[in-house]
């Protein structure tokens, strides 16, 4: 049986005790949820505002998905910038995506004032595709970022592909063409099925230390308005006129505020006394997804990269556009406490979780150590073609909304209820941009409409 180990839990050096709730409290808002989307929305909401605050984790902090991920840093949404402005008009999509770029600005600014010491790695990420379709959505998409001043995807496309004639005129300034052996190079592959190649910023860290680190200095910076508690399951939300009551344990919080920072899958109720019912709605907001990692260490000779292969197959893993992909990334890692190895990881296969279904973080799945080694030998050019050991094995749960828009501010059933949620496959930064924005919701401030409002559809 292949055990969930992940390799970003395995890093914690950490010493403090659990401290579960013990008592009947009150604050002016609880953030329910010690992952890395919690700790940001803490930590905007005591910087930004003068509120006292509450976080509870039923488990441990960030040994949920937020130690369970790929450690990936993009400011994208797994669905294309194109779609998005069909369904949201220009406006709202591209600040959308403006919003979500803002959060590479967002992170540097929470590790320097709180002095972490987590390592985040920066540089140009890549991704491969395969397909007519592909490279027409992303030169679609890519127009619109030109004309918006957004960040741009450069498109690579091979001098030797058949369909080259093909791709439409009025794209012809947004790509550049190259021998394929050049993308190819980029993509660290020898699999010819890649036609195209996009590169684009990205990064990596291990979200787990920094939301740890994160933690730490909330309870140091803030003694007289922050109080945290791990162990201690949320079981009900009662949402009145001007306040929440929550049942932790055996006792209650009282609240002005209260925020759920979670995947969506906790079990807990939400009972509304003053509006439509929010429960059986909330708990069909959110699809699960089992996300399937591997990882293997090998010497420190290649620098961080991060890449997305989208291949001919539709069996893996599916974006809400429909597109297949394995991803890979590359970073320095200590292992064994030496720290002259790179971490290999590569991600893709997937299992959907049945709503109302329990995810069972001991579960192990078989398959995924085949299907993930199999893509290994046919892509990833510097994998050994010999059989190696895979030091790392690990999968959680993510939280995909029907439209793949993260949901960030307060419900419309009830506003004393905020929502920082929904991973989407692509969660750090919009996590992050989501605290930030909720501090806003905090302070009373007028904040804008956006694609992020706690609704199935923005009308």
């Amino acid at each position: 049986m292949i055990p969930n180990n992940s390799p970003w839990i395995q890093q914690l050096k950490r010493t403090r005790p659990v401290v579960s709730l013990d008592k009947n409290i009150a604050s002016d808002v609880v953030i329910v949820g010690g992952g890395i989307a919690g700790a940001a929305t803490a930590f905007f909401a005591l910087r930004n505002t003068d509120k006292s605050i509450i976080l509870i984790e039923a488990g441990k902090v960030a040994h949920g998905a937020t130690g369970h991920n790929a450690g990936q840093v993009a400011s994208y949404f797994e669905r294309s910038l194109s779609g998005m402005i069909e369904e949201f008009g220009v406006e709202m999509a591209v600040n959308g995506q403006r919003s979500i770029e803002s959060a590479w600005m967002l992170l540097d600014q929470i590790i320097v004032e709180a002095k972490l010491q987590t390592p985040l790695y920066k540089f140009t990420g890549y991704a491969g595709l395969s397909s007519f379709d592909q490279v027409v959505s992303h030169l679609k998409s890519n127009r619109y970022r030109v004309a918006h001043n957004l960040l741009q995807e450069s498109i690579m496309l091979a001098e030797n592909w058949d369909r080259l004639a093909d791709v439409p005129s009025e794209h012809k300034s947004l790509y550049t063409i190259a021998p394929q052996a050049d993308l190819l190079k980029l993509l660290e592959t020898n699999n010819k099925d890649y036609i195209a190649a996009l590169s684009y910023p990205k990064g990596c860290m291990n979200s787990t230390l920094f939301t740890e680190e994160l933690i730490g200095y909330l309870m140091a910076t803030y003694k007289n308005r922050f109080s945290f508690y791990e162990g201690s399951p949320m079981k009900k939300v009662e949402l009145n006129k001007n306040e929440a009551v929550l049942e932790v344990l055996s006792h209650t919080i009282r609240a002005g505020k209260v925020i759920l920072c979670t995947n969506g899958f906790e079990n807990f109720t939400i009972q509304n006394n003053v509006g439509d019912e929010i429960n059986t709605k909330f708990h069909h907001l959110v699809d699960g997804r089992i996300g399937y990692m591997a990882g293997y260490v090998q010497p420190l000779d290649q620098p961080p990269v991060a890449v997305s292969y989208f291949s001919k197959t539709k069996e893996i893993i599916k974006d809400p556009t429909g597109e297949s992909y394995f991803y890979l990334t590359r970073r320095p890692y200590e292992y064994g406490g030496d720290t002259s190895y790179n971490l290999v990881c590569a991600g893709g296969p997937e299992k959907v979780l049945p709503n109302e279904a329990m995810y069972v973080p001991e579960e192990s799945w078989e398959d995924a150590k085949n299907l993930i080694a199999d893509f290994l030998r046919s892509n990833y050019g510097k994998h050994p073609k010999e059989d190696i050991e895979y030091s790392f094995y690990w999968h959680g749960l993510m939280g995909y909304t029907p439209n793949g828009i993260r949901r960030i501010g307060p419900e419309s059933c009830n506003p004393i209820l905020l929502y920082n949620l929904g991973c989407n496959g692509v969660g750090i930064l919009p996590s992050i941009f989501g605290g930030q924005r909720i501090a806003k919701f905090l302070n009373g401030e007028d904040v804008e409409k956006s694609i992020f409002d706690p609704q199935d559809q923005v009308k």
